[in-house]
């Protein structure tokens, strides 16, 4: 029987409400077949294998919520939060149960790693708390500010993405000796990425990019503001939205200067790091890998409740600033790079000292410790 064959596997359950989950879960992935080739891995998507062509519709309203009603989605999460009795009712997605339950059946996980919070309440109703077959552990996502829907489901071990955010759970009731600090689980090429870009004003120009969300609907001012800052090299991404593509193509067409707009971006560890500013939204997975990067970010949106936790980080490490009008985001960016860039020198110097490059290695091998203490 080769090791392998001996090895049980280890699951990953991820949802696509907010990029910042999937992408701990891939990185976490990719960092567990480094360090652990013969463990078979595993990442899925359960709600979405359950709910098909429902997941989709729902999932295009919350982001249509979060991008026009900022407001009443930042109630909602403050109601979630106090709710003691949203975790039991899960039990009202028994589709989304019912697959759950024949997939560990099927697969016998040694650890089951959840980097969205609604599967440990499944777990909790289809497994109960103790005497499990398997472990759990929980990777958050957000810092700072975290729902307690991220810890009223069991799990034996909560992986968090800095030190103030593993004492805001101490604080909610979570044991210590359940809390590790590992940072996020960031691309694991950020470990070989830092370093690399010039310092402006050596001759070459500031690199700032925009990264405009999906549905962001002031992304067409913001880029038609930084087109006007001078001294900067510019380029805007709009991940697959087309319709947003051809918007913003057609404003920078109107500047004498070059301004690159694209769509997706495969390399995007590559251009966060080679880059000497980033506009964009304060998701936790961009802040997290901003802060790998060492490269300073202008948030230009701060989702109320769940990112407002990632703008308080990254504003009180000083690296980098809030600024949501198309207006001051120019002005930020002005202000970053003026005086012989002082302010992005600081910027840059602090994020070198908060990011965690090594949050996917470090995440693996606390998963990894889990899975050696596997129940059969």
């Amino acid at each position: 029987m080769t090791a392998a064959a001996t090895k049980r596997p280890i699951l990953i359950l991820t949802s696509a409400f907010g990029e910042g989950h999937n992408a701990a879960a891939r990185n976490l992935a990719t960092a567990l077949r480094t360090l652990d080739p013969d463990r078979p891995v595993e990442v899925r998507d359960l709600f979405a294998e359950a709910y098909g062509r429902l997941y989709k519709i729902v999932q295009k309203g919350y982001f249509l919520f979060i991008n026009h009603c900022p407001g009443l989605w930042g109630a909602f999460y403050k109601y979630l939060d106090k709710d003691k009795a949203a975790p039991g009712r899960v039990a009202v997605y028994k589709r989304g149960a019912r697959l759950l339950s024949r997939t560990v059946a099927e697969m016998r996980p040694a650890v089951i790693a959840s980097t969205y919070p609604g599967y440990n309440h499944l777990l909790d109703h289809l497994h109960g708390k103790t005497n499990r077959p398997f472990r759990t552990v929980t990777v958050v996502t957000d810092s700072i500010t975290i729902n307690s829907l991220w810890y009223s489901g069991h799990s034996d071990l909560f992986l968090v993405p800095n030190e103030e955010t593993a004492e805001v759970m101490e604080n909610a009731g979570v044991p210590r000796a359940k809390l590790s600090v590992t940072g996020f689980p960031v691309p694991p090429l950020f470990e070989t990425l830092r370093g690399r870009r010039t310092v402006p004003g050596t001759g070459h120009l500031p690199k700032v990019l925009f990264l405009a969300n999906p549905g962001q609907k002031n992304a067409a001012g913001i880029l038609k503001e930084l087109g006007s800052v001078e001294g900067i090299e510019l380029s805007a991404a709009c991940g697959r939205d087309e319709k947003l593509r051809t918007t913003l193509q057609a404003i920078a067409s109107r500047f004498r200067k070059p301004i690159k707009v694209e769509g997706w971006m495969p390399d995007i560890p590559e251009r966060l790091a080679a880059s000497h500013l980033i506009v964009a939204k304060a998701g936790g997975a961009t802040v997290q890998e901003c802060l790998a990067a060492a490269t300073p970010l202008v948030m230009s949106q701060v989702i109320p409740g769940q990112e407002e936790g990632n703008a308080e980080l990254l504003t009180k490490a000083d690296c980098g600033c809030t600024a949501t009008s198309p207006k001051a985001i120019a002005a930020a960016v002005r202000h970053a790079f003026a005086r012989g860039a002082l302010v992005w020198k600081t910027w840059e110097a602090n994020a070198t000292k908060t990011g965690t490059p090594e949050g996917a290695r470090n995440a693996a091998n606390a998963v990894l410790g889990e899975a050696s203490l596997e129940v059969d």
